[in-house]
């Protein structure tokens, strides 16, 4: 059993130095096709009109640690509101989707034979996320991390240490948020944004190569003349009409006669 604990105590330290370096790749954004968000930081942040707290602990649990999460929340909720974020009610109905979400992630270890916990405490915003083609299939998806925090603390120390983290990675978000809207900027409904991105592309087609350039003499066939291929008209000529022809003598004997402009 001791040698138990041990591994344990030593699998959480390996992970308190490994973990904060992970936390730093930050997953690639999708294309933006439609260039609404190209020159904006924190796209992932823009247009949001609302969101709600949800913290990932249940209640019981963090009673365990003498953490209160309703005065928790009520402290993230504050700083949202005093930064002009509007507040929205969470909706459970599993069949519909949801406001941006604020979630906190907090996970606590009580280490045997010690008086110090250890804690993990990771702030994300999950937006919701469907098919252009198809509306009702969503699903919500973090588009915002902050760093994972991670540490170990004496247990008389643990709610108020917890409670300075949270309230750092939320203000971490509020100025994140606040250069991706600032005030005064029309922003995009989040959901329209989501669905733009997902947005299948045209398809863009490659520019006509010139071919006018690759012989002696061009025409059209609705014309009587035939010019040279850097001839101004000459561009003017549509890809399915245009002929060729090698020589001078060609152009002529098929009728043509030579352009006044270029003088072929």
């Amino acid at each position: 059993m001791r040698t138990a604990n041990q591994f344990l105590i030593l699998t959480v330290i390996t992970t308190i130095f490994t973990v904060p370096a992970l936390a730093k790749v930050e997953p690639l954004l999708p294309e933006d096709p439609t260039g609404i968000l190209i020159g904006r930081s924190y796209p992932e942040l823009a247009g949001i009109k609302g969101l709600y707290v949800d913290i990932s602990m249940p209640e019981a649990e963090a009673k365990k640690y003498g953490l209160a999460l309703n005065e928790l929340k009520s402290k993230i909720e504050t700083k949202l509101a005093l930064r002009d974020i509007t507040l929205t009610p969470r909706l459970d109905n599993a069949r519909e989707i949801t406001s941006p979400a604020l979630r906190v992630d907090l996970d606590m270890l009580r280490l045997d034979n010690s008086q110090q916990n250890v804690f993990r405490v990771q702030t994300s915003l999950a937006r919701s996320v469907h098919l252009a083609t198809q509306p009702k299939l969503g699903f919500h998806a973090d588009v915002w991390k902050a760093n994972a925090a991670m540490q170990a603390v004496s247990v008389q120390n643990m709610p108020p240490t917890i409670t300075k983290v949270v309230l750092e990675q939320i203000d971490s978000f509020i100025e994140d948020y606040r250069i991706a809207n600032p005030p005064g900027r029309q922003t995009t409904d989040a959901n329209d944004i989501a669905a733009l991105i997902t947005a299948p592309t045209r398809q863009i087609q490659p520019p006509v190569k010139l071919i006018t350039a690759e012989h002696e003499f061009v025409a059209s066939k609705n014309s009587k003349v035939f010019h040279k291929p850097d001839c101004s008209s000459a561009k003017r000529i549509k890809p399915g009409n245009l002929v060729t022809y090698s020589t001078r003598e060609k152009a002529i004997e098929a009728g043509k006669r030579p352009c006044k402009i270029c003088k072929p």
